[in-house]
This record gives structure tokens, C-alpha cells and sequence, in this order.
């Protein structure tokens, strides 16, 4: 008989207990020590002390970094003094030049409904707000196109358009309307280069397109075109107060990209080459097409309405020392974030091909290569996150792909071969603690290996820049229920001497998942809303099984409650942030103060059930699904006897379907995150239930 891994009062009070509840308290008062880790100055505190009075728009529609840095710009460059890559999502996986103009004018991301910008009365685009109003209602996002033009107005600020009829979507109001429009242009000029503007330009927000980047990709006409627009804003006579954006509203033919975005601070304010921010992304260097209205409207001192989900810009010291290298920086981000978007099908595709093969090895009992396959799957998505540290990016794609498999199949026989002979779940519970350390670290240090990996997120959906996203957590919490029983594993096997040294089930698993919380939940870490209500009751469940406590309903109960209550309380420590520095739960808890929860709610409700059917994870988790279960069912002695004799089986299995669970209900992601668990499920319990088999001499 096994003896019991619960511990009574004397147990928990040891050396390594104690030195493990302090190691958490550390990292709990660090991650709630400050919100975003970011030392920035908001725009409008270096702007106001100059007392900037108009704001210029200069809007070029498909400009990237990489064509500034191949193309002599001296006086764009002159604009770009505080700079940013721009995530333009606006609803749909691609955004066209109107939906990203409609996108700004809201402060929200707002789709089109494919009516053309016709031109009513000489200055007004009504068809295209009607359209807009009806499809934001239609989205559930509360978006008002137009709230910016609106407030502008409602406030005295005269707003002109030079461009095209879609470029009123902009600085519109509420009846689709700016106060001064223009498109005439000159016989001499580019058809899509606005007509000359005065020498000084309108008072008031002046938006300036300069299109025709966003429709080819031929490099010799793009820097044509770039020279000439270079060439006219040097024509342009701008106040040194005046405030001037930069802004690339759509990519290369509405593709799914990063753009341009900078400003021109006033001349009195702008005294180093910065970085731009916003409260949306939490990163440096990155921003969102709705942080431009919540800047334009903090510069004017107009509230900021609750509709807009965009926060004002925030300048943080560049890490280059000129606007050259900077450029160049932002160009080979921009590479790095179209390169991982393209990386992220073929990468995603050979992990669930290697899942399924470590499946049906399994399912037709050759045991031997189960075991292998368990153990390169494992191996797997850690290195995909380090791949971060690497400049992937430049290499070929297939190389790549290739790569990620080589490795992981070296670092798993490397594991195999150095823990030989010291129990058959020995491997299985290094490769997972390895995947849970290097999440769990990188989280705490910044979140780099998080963001352009091809398991983390990219700022081409803007959904998240920053903490753990729905993938990552799935990994996570799992990798977490996984490492949170090896203490119990040792505990039962007949493991070497020296594996006895390690400390006593309840407390190990305890230590684990307060661990994984805090990285989770804190604002400066995970971040993560939906994560953390998943994350607390799969700890208590698991420290209930480990300590051999009967799972009730009233115990579950008070967990789920329990958990609840907890979260409200960090929701309220960010809450009393100021609203520049709160993070996701936060935020979340304002909308709930203010009457806007439910419509998030819905809106996360919607993304929850249109993932089943659209993503390439359900698809895959229903089919591991199905193999799993035939492989229990045709197993089902050995397996129901296993979970009755190995407490470390069944607590973990318990406390896995519980974050399985909750993190499908609470995530906008839904089965994907169940289904990235499955990569750590079905080869942790190969590995803990299936017998080591010799090769035969």
C-alpha cells in the first residue's frame, strides 16, 4: 500500500515550505507592484506643455517600415519622431482603406458593409455611416463610427479632408459629415496625390491622403510614389506647434499586416527619437489604429468616451539612438510579424501530426513508439516559444518548419537517454517542467517569447499584445496540473533514493499552482482574465485529490466561489489604477461598473461559438477526442485501474478537465484551448501509463 501523500500540520511546516510560500508572496508583490512594466509619459503631458493647438493627419494607405527604409524620406522622417508599428485590424481578417478610416473615427474597430463612399452634398459620406452604425450594432462592440468627428465638432475644432471620399470616414461626424472637403488635383500629378493645400494649412484636425501604395507591390512603383509624396510634404507649410500623425490605415491589398504610424511632437516637446505605446498593447513600439482618436481627443482635453476601446498614446525612449535605426528596427519587426503569421499553419499542422501518430502508436499498442512520439510532442512547443530568441524570421519557411521538428526530436532523445532507467514518467516530467519553467519565466521577464512565436499571439489580430494568450495559457495550465503531481508520482514509485528528497505531494502542488496563478492573473504578468477564474478552481481541485479530500458538490462550490471572490478583489486593485495603466481585468470590471459587461460578454459569447465550426483547433481537438476515447475504452481495465491505484493520475486528469473546461467557457478562443492542452494531456498520460519496452539485443 502507498502511504498516504496528505500531510498534517507538522508536514507543512518544513524548510521547503515555507521558503515556497515566500518565493510566491515575492513574485505575487512584484506582479502587482506595477501594471505594465512600461516607464512611459503620456503624449498629451509632453504635447499640452507645448501647447500644440492643430493636428495634421498625413494618411498613406499601404505604407510599410520596409519601404522607409529602402526610400530617401527626409521630410516624412521629419514626421516620424515618435514611432510605432500599427496593428490596423479593424473586425475582419482583412481591412480595407474605409474600414480602417471608420476604425479611427470610432476609437473601435468597426467593419464595412461593402456600400461604396459616395459623396452626398459635396462634404458627407451618410451612405457609408449608415452602413457602419448597422454593423457595429451587428458585432456587438459598441462602436459609434463617426465619435470622433462628433466630439471634435462639439468642442468648435474645424475638420478638413484632402483626399479620397473614403477619407472623410475619418474626421466625420455623426451625420457622416466633415467641414471642409477636397479631391480636385492637378493634371501634372499622380491621380491619387491630393490637390496642392495652402500654404497654411486649415486650423483645426487636417487628414491628407496621399494613396496608391495599398494596391501594388511592385518595389519601383512604390518608391515612385513614396519620392513624390516625400517630395509634397516638403511643400506643406506646418506650425512648429502643431501636432502632426503619420498614419498607414490599411496594408498591401487589405492584407492582414502591420503598418506605419508616427508623430511629429511640437518642436519645443520633441528632443529625442521615442517610442510609441498605448495602454492597449502594454508593449513598446507597438500601437492600434482605435489608440489614434482617444489621442486626437486627450490633446483637445475632450473625455474620452466609453465606446472607444482605444487608449492614448504614451512615448517611451527608443532603444536606437537615431530615427535611421529605428526604421530599421521597425522594418524587420514588421518581417518578423508577416513571417509568423505565415509560420504559424505549417508549425500548428506538424504538432497535430505528430499528436495523432503518438495517438494511434497507442491506440494499436506499440508501446515503443508511443513513448517516443509522446516524448518529441512534449518537446515541441517549447521550442516553438524559444524560437523567439532567435531571428527565425530570416530564414526560409520550410526551414524553419523543418527545424522546429529537428530539435524538438533532439531535445526529447537527449531527455530519454539522460534519464534512462529512473522511472518510466521521468522523461515525460522533464520535458513538461521544462515547458512550464520556460512559460512561466518568460512571462515574469517581459512576455518576449509570448508575442510573433508561432503558439503565441500576433498584433495582426490585435487582440492582445501583451501577458498570456489563449494558446499560452492552455499550455500552461496544463503543464502546470502535470508538474503539480510529480510530487505524488515520487511518492508512489519506486523512483532512486535521491527522488525521496522531494517535498511532499499537497505542499509541491500547492506551490505549482500558486505559482501558475500569480503568473497568470497578475497585471504585470499573464494578464489573463478568462485564464485566471479557469486557473483557480483547477488548483483547489487539484490540492483537494492530492490530499485525498472527497470531491463534492459543496466543496466544488466553494472553490468556484471562492475563486470568484478572489478575482473581484485583484479587479479591484486594478481598478484603482488610472485608466492608462489597468490591464484586461480591470478594464473588464469598469465595463461591468458601467453597464457595458454584458455586451462583452456577448461579444465573447459569439467569438466562443464561432471558433467551433471556423478553427483548424476544433477540428483537431474533436478528432484527438475521438481517438483518445476509443484507446480508453479498449484500455479500460488497465486505465480504471491505474486511476484507482495512482492518486497522481487522477488528480492530475481531475484538475486537467477542470482548466480544459473553464478555459473553453471563459475564453474567446473556446476549443482551441482545450485542444493545445490535448498536446500535453495524451503524451503525459503515454508516458505515465504506458510501459518503458526494451529493444531486443
Amino acid at each position: 500500500m502507498p502511504e498516504p501523500t496528505s500531510c498534517g500540520r507538522r508536514g507543512w511546516l518544513t524548510a521547503p515550505t515555507i521558503a515556497g510560500a515566500l518565493s510566491v508572496v515575492a513574485l505575487a508583490l512584484w506582479g502587482w507592484s506595477s501594471a505594465s512594466g512600461m516607464s512611459s509619459t503620456p503624449v498629451t503631458d509632453v504635447v499640452v506643455a507645448a501647447r500644440a493647438t492643430d493636428v495634421l493627419f498625413v494618411s498613406v494607405p499601404g505604407l510599410r517600415w520596409q519601404d522607409l527604409e529602402a526610400t530617401d524620406t527626409p521630410h516624412l522622417d521629419e514626421f516620424l519622431g515618435a514611432s510605432a508599428v500599427l496593428s490596423v485590424r479593424a473586425l475582419g481578417p482583412e481591412t480595407s482603406p474605409t474600414e480602417g478610416y471608420l476604425t479611427l473615427s470610432a476609437g473601435n474597430r468597426v467593419a464595412a458593409d461593402g456600400a461604396p463612399a459616395t459623396l452626398d452634398g459635396g462634404r458627407c459620406v451618410t451612405s457609408l455611416l449608415d452602413g457602419a452604425a448597422a454593423s457595429a450594432v451587428d458585432d456587438l462592440n459598441g462602436a459609434i463610427p463617426g465619435a470622433l468627428g462628433d466630439l471634435l465638432a462639439g468642442a468648435g475644432v474645424q475638420r478638413s479632408v484632402f483626399g479620397s471620399t473614403g477619407a472623410v470616414a475619418a474626421l466625420m461626424d455623426g451625420n457622416g459629415c466633415v467641414d471642409r472637403y477636397e479631391a480636385d488635383l492637378p493634371a501634372d500629378l499622380p491621380a491619387d496625390l491630393p490637390a496642392d493645400l495652402p500654404a497654411d494649412l486649415p486650423a483645426g484636425v487636417t487628414l491628407v491622403e496621399f494613396g496608391g501604395l495599398e494596391r501594388t507591390s511592385i518595389a519601383a512603383d512604390r518608391a515612385t510614389m513614396i519620392t513624390a509624396l516625400d517630395a509634397r510634404l516638403g511643400r506643406f507649410d506646418v506650425a512648429d506647434e502643431a501636432v502632426v500623425f503619420v498614419v498607414a490605415p490599411s496594408a498591401l491589398n487589405d492584407a492582414a499586416e502591420v503598418t506605419v504610424t508616427g508623430m511629429r511632437l511640437p518642436s519645443a516637446a520633441a528632443t529625442q527619437v521615442v517610442s510609441l505605446s498605448s495602454a492597449t498593447t502594454r508593449r513598446v513600439g507597438y500601437v492600434t489604429l482605435p489608440d489614434v482618436a482617444p489621442t486626437v481627443l486627450e490633446l483637445y482635453g475632450i473625455e474620452i468616451p466609453e465606446s472607444m476601446t482605444g487608449t492614448p498614446f504614451v512615448v517611451t525612449d527608443a532603444s536606437e539612438p537615431d530615427l535611421a535605426s529605428q526604421v530599421v528596427g521597425f522594418a524587420d519587426l514588421a518581417e518578423r510579424v508577416a513571417f509568423r503569421d505565415r509560420a504559424v499553419g505549417p508549425v500548428s499542422v506538424v504538432l497535430v501530426v505528430l499528436l495523432a501518430l503518438c495517438s494511434f502508436a497507442a491506440l494499436g499498442r506499440r508501446w515503443r513508439l508511443a513513448r517516443m512520439f509522446a516524448s518529441i510532442v512534449l518537446a515541441y512547443p517549447t521550442v516553438t516559444f524559444l524560437m523567439g530568441l532567435t531571428s527565425y524570421h530570416q530564414l526560409p519557411l520550410g526551414f524553419v518548419v523543418m527545424s522546429v521538428t529537428v530539435v524538438a526530436i533532439a531535445l526529447a532523445a537527449v531527455v530519454v537517454s539522460t534519464t534512462a532507467g529512473r522511472g518510466r514518467w521521468v522523461p515525460s516530467a522533464v520535458l513538461v517542467s521544462l515547458l512550464w519553467t520556460v512559460l512561466v519565466v518568460d512571462i515574469v521577464t517581459g512576455g518576449r517569447l509570448q508575442i510573433n512565436t508561432p503558439l503565441g499571439y500576433t498584433p495582426t489580430i490585435a487582440g492582445r499584445f501583451q501577458g498570456f494568450g489563449n494558446l499560452a495559457f492552455g499550455l500552461v495550465g496544463s503543464a502546470a496540473m502535470t508538474v503539480g503531481v510529480i510530487a505524488s508520482l515520487v511518492a508512489t514509485d519506486h523512483a532512486p533514493e535521491r527522488l525521496h528528497r522531494f517535498p511532499k505531494p499537497a505542499p509541491w502542488g500547492l506551490w505549482v499552482g500558486s505559482v501558475t496563478f500569480v503568473a497568470v492573473a497578475a497585471p504585470s504578468f499573464g494578464s489573463d482574465v478568462g485564464g485566471t477564474l479557469a486557473i483557480l478552481p483547477a488548483v483547489a481541485v487539484l490540492m483537494m485529490v492530492l490530499a485525498e479530500r472527497r470531491l463534492s458538490w459543496r466543496r466544488i462550490a466553494v472553490a468556484g466561489v471562492g475563486s470568484v471572490v478572489l478575482v473581484a478583489a485583484f479587479g479591484l486593485i486594478d481598478l484603482v489604477r488610472p485608466a492608462e495603466s489597468r490591464t484586461h481585468l480591470g478594464r473588464f470590471l469598469d465595463d461591468l461598473l458601467h453597464g457595458e459587461g454584458g455586451l462583452v460578454i456577448r461579444r465573447k459569447l459569439r467569438a466562443n461559438t464561432a471558433i467551433l465550426t471556423s478553427s483548424f483547433w476544433g477540428v483537431a481537438f474533436v478528432a484527438l477526442l475521438v481517438v483518445v476515447a476509443i484507446a480508453v475504452w479498449r484500455r479500460r481495465g488497465v486505465v480504471g485501474g491505474r486511476l484507482r491505484d495512482e492518486p497522481a493520475t487522477r488528480a492530475f486528469l481531475t484538475a486537467w478537465c477542470t482548466v480544459a473546461v473553464l478555459g473553453f467557457a471563459l475564453n474567446d478562443s473556446g476549443i482551441a484551448v482545450p485542444a493545445i492542452m490535448m498536446t500535453v494531456a495524451v503524451p503525459w498520460c503515454i508516458g505515465v501509463l504506458v510501459p518503458v519496452v526494451r529493444r531486443s539485443r
